[in-house]
């Protein structure tokens, strides 16, 4: 039993007893609570494979030659990663202080909210987080609009992990033949395989194998980054000077300004060191959340900064022909700088091969962390479909429907976004602004509530600190939010366009429009 105390007014007790039946439970009408799936390994293995971050940050290496050159892509990551630490300790003490299914959404625990117990329909609230600490009369309204973009932002993560390994694989093709031209349905069908494939890994009876996949994922791509240190290091002649890879900043991206080009740059390293809420969907998974998610936020966290640091480090020494990756194979430009440097297409295949094999892995673990995520809110009621995709499996307490139908939602974006070359940054901006917003709520309420209402007993607590913490986060999120809708290039042509902004106002339309026309009339599932 986990008790969670909101002082004064929210008082709460979570029961994570995987054996007991509740039909009050998340698990809609079957009433079956998830089973411990995962050890405190596994779930650092899904949080660090999601963003791969030694390995993705090489994927952006094209966009620094125009927006700032290497220094922009170094001291952006550095400086954007002491900020993200302040998200990350600020996220990880909510999680320890009200752990639950999705970290931003309330399941159907034995959960009492002690001034709300004459509102059922509150009491039972989409968002946990909001709910705690808004305002009554906003709590339910806030919940529901953190669970669309928490559910949008993984969607498009989980879209990422599957497009990017597709690209991958076709622009190892045309290494291979490069008088082959590859052809956006050929890509496709290559993005639903994988989409594919990471269904597979997550059915029953194959899922039982992937907890010990999950436990490897660190060895595996940190394994995968010091093949490509040492290999890059030795195998490229005529490095790049110190100065081209720490100072000289170039701005060729038509703003006047050297300093929005620095922030405009941040992009790559804010999408490396993100996605905090992805061990807190987990925590029905885990025998000890209140204490071991906030381990994997910021465990992982850590990790993903301090090995991606030397990383970026080896990648622009060794980047010896930087105009060459405009005009990469497949327009991937960690393959181009493989073949400059490696001069041997087997070494380029071994390496592309690594990292495909490392995004096949965040891929799996994106659609475990969006799967639980959009089951939990469904069982609120708060998405379409909802009745179907709040059920778990009978025998494996895995939610097989949201599953299958998340799938069909990423190859169903595949379609639209598999042509564009700028999809890529138009998935991974909208899914950072989604959750980035999330976030801002979160941290704005803390701020209106008081950290005083949390737990004085929390695992893992801030203390004098905290409320400097929340405050700087809530600030840096604000801000950096504000940066991703900028376009990166001027003149603003289709072709550079960055459409953030548009995507993140769909959700907010689409959310908007299932409020009024469907979730507003009807009561909570489980009622």
């Amino acid at each position: 039993m986990a008790q969670i105390i909101l002082q004064n007014d929210v008082k709460a007790f979570v029961s994570h007893d995987t054996t007991v039946e509740d039909k009050s439970s998340t698990g809609g009408e079957l009433g079956i609570k998830p089973k411990v799936h995962f050890s405190l390994l596994g779930a650092i293995g899904v949080q660090y494979s999601v963003t791969s971050a030694p390995i993705a940050i090489g994927a952006y290496m094209s966009l620094a030659i125009g927006l700032g050159g290497s220094p922009a892509y170094f001291w952006g990551f550095f400086m954007v990663g002491l900020f993200q630490l302040l998200v990350c300790l600020a996220t990880a003490e909510l999680a320890s202080a009200i752990p639950h299914c999705s970290g931003m959404l309330i399941k159907h625990h034995n959960t009492k909210l002690q001034n709300y117990r004459t509102d059922h329909t509150l009491e039972k609230g989409p968002a946990y987080w909001a709910i705690a600490l808004a305002d009554r009369r906003y709590a339910r309204s806030l919940g529901y609009i953190m669970g669309w973009l928490t559910n949008a932002g993984w969607f498009f993560v989980s879209s990422a992990c599957t497009l990017y390994p597709a690209q991958l694989t076709m622009g190892l093709v045309q290494a291979a033949y490069p008088d082959f031209t590859a052809k956006s349905w050929q890509t496709y069908l290559i993005y639903v395989c994988f989409a594919l494939l990471y269904l597979f890994f997550n059915l029953p009876l194959i899922f039982r194998s992937v907890n010990l996949l999950l436990r490897i994922v660190v060895v595996a791509v940190n394994g995968t980054a010091i093949y490509l240190m040492i290999a890059l290091l030795v195998r490229t002649q005529h490095k790049q000077t110190a100065h081209f890879v720490f100072a000289e900043f170039t701005n060729e991206s038509g703003w006047a300004s050297d300093g929005l080009v620095f922030f405009l740059a941040l992009l790559p390293a804010v999408g490396c060191l993100s996605a905090f809420d992805n061990a807190t969907h987990l925590t029905d998974e885990l025998e000890n959340p209140q204490k071991q998610v906030p381990q994997v936020i910021i465990g992982s966290f850590l990790m993903s900064y301090l090995t991606t640091i030397p990383m970026i480090v080896v990648y622009q020494f060794c980047n010896i022909e930087p105009e060459s990756l405009l005009a990469a194979p497949g327009n991937q430009p960690f393959i181009q700088l493989m073949q400059n440097a490696f001069r041997s297409f087997a070494m380029t295949a071994l390496g592309t091969s690594m990292i495909i094999f490392c995004f096949f892995i965040a891929g799996t673990a994106a659609l475990i962390s969006w799967s639980r995520l959009y089951w939990s809110f469904s069982a609120q009621g708060a998405l379409p479909f909802s009745i179907t995709m709040s059920k778990l499996s009978s025998r494996d307490a895995l939610p097989i429907n949201a599953l299958c139908w998340n799938t069909v939602l990423i190859c169903a974006i595949g379609a639209i976004s598999i042509g564009s070359t700028t999809a890529m940054n138009a998935l991974l901006g909208a899914a950072n602004l989604c959750l980035l917003s999330a976030f801002a709520i979160v941290f704005g309420l803390m701020l209106y509530r008081g950290r005083k209402v949390l737990d004085p007993e929390r695992w893992f607590n801030l203390g004098r600190w905290g409320d400097l913490i929340v405050w700087a986060s809530l600030i840096w999120v604000i801000f950096i939010s504000v940066m991703f809708c900028f376009p990166l290039y001027l003149p603003v042509t289709a072709e550079v366009m960055n459409w953030t902004s548009l995507v993140f106002a769909g959700v907010l339309i689409l959310a908007g429009a299932y409020w009024l026309c469907v979730y507003s009339r009807r009561g909570i599932v489980g009622e």
